[in-house]
Formats: structure tokens, C-alpha cells, sequence
């Protein structure tokens, strides 16, 4: 169950932040939580449920997350339909000669290591905390090597800037480059 931290002070006010005042929020956010299970407990809410996928599971988390008060989002949705046992096993017929060794596994999983403080969501997308003065457009010349991907952060988090000019401690998702 990954567990995602937030600037409590910053993000979008909701006075009376019970489970059924962020769902409404969500509603009118025009962000999908269909059959989610919204918990709250002081600064954390717990979401729980399934998802269509990967993206809306990021951005469920940042919407619930970019709320005033909100200093924590444990995730335990799950996204996109889960397979049966036997799309789970048939899986393993399709795999090439000799792929079943467990020795690149291991050398591939012990060479991964993110960067110091670096947060990525559920889609692979980077979580990235807005700084004072920083814009979408250098956001994106950081991330895309071009200030016009700032079209696609803006699509990427429509919901969440949808209260209008982004402030510090907003949380974004920079999805990776296509």
C-alpha cells in the first residue's frame, strides 16, 4: 500500500473535509471515484477500490492530496481489471526460452534505485511539488527539454488547476515523455 505525503498548508480549501465533501469535490473536479471508498482520519485519507487505470489512480491521489489539510494519501486502489487465474498462468506459456531464470530478475531489481526524494505514482509519473515562482513552463523545459510540453502538464492535471493559477506546494504529475 504506497503511501503519498503532501504540504498540508497548501492546495485547494475545502472547510468540512469529510469523506462525502471530497467526494463531491471530486464530482464537480470532474475526477472518475466511481466505486472508491473515501476515509478520513485528521490529515490522512485512505482511498481504497478500483480504478480504470493507472492515470486516473494518479489522479485521484493528487486531487485527494491537494486539498488544505490533507498531509497524506494511502493508495490501496487497485487499477484496471484484474486478471484471472488462468490469464495468470497462461501468461508464463507465452514467455520466451529461458526467461523464467530468476537470475536476471535479481540483477535487474537490485540495480534499480530512484533518486534520493524522488516520488513517482502508481502510472509512472514523477509527483513533483510546486516551488515559489516556478512555472509549468519550466517544469516541462526541465522534464521534456521543451516549454511547450506545458500543454501536457496542463491536460495531465486539469482537475487540480482547475481552481486556477497553481500555487507552492501544489503537487503535480509530470507524466513520463511519450
Amino acid at each position: 500500500m504506497p503511501s503519498y505525503h503532501f504540504p498540508a498548508e497548501a492546495g485547494q480549501p475545502l472547510p468540512d473535509a469529510t469523506p462525502e465533501a471530497i467526494a463531491a469535490l471530486l464530482d464537480r473536479m470532474g475526477v472518475a471515484h466511481a466505486g472508491v471508498r473515501i476515509a478520513r482520519r485528521g490529515d490522512t485519507v485512505t482511498l481504497e477500490g478500483r480504478v480504470a487505470d493507472a492515470a486516473a489512480e494518479e489522479l485521484l491521489v493528487l486531487a485527494t492530496g491537494n486539498l488544505a489539510g490533507i498531509a497524506q494519501v494511502r493508495d490501496q486502489l487497485t487499477a484496471g481489471q484484474a486478471p484471472g487465474l488462468l490469464d495468470s498462468l497462461g501468461a508464463f506459456a507465452r514467455l520466451p526460452a529461458g526467461s523464467a531464470s530468476t537470475e536476471a530478475a535479481e540483477t535487474a531489481v537490485h540495480a534499480a534505485m530512484p533518486e534520493a526524494g524522488t516520488r513517482f505514482g502508481p502510472a509512472g509519473s514523477l509527483f513533483h511539488a510546486l516551488q515559489p515562482g516556478e512555472t509549468l513552463a519550466e517544469i516541462a523545459e526541465r522534464h521534456y527539454g521543451d516549454p511547450g510540453g506545458q500543454r501536457r502538464l496542463q491536460e495531465a492535471n486539469a482537475p487540480v488547476l482547475a481552481g486556477g493559477a497553481p500555487g507552492p506546494g501544489l503537487v503535480l504529475r509530470i507524466p513520463p515523455k511519450p
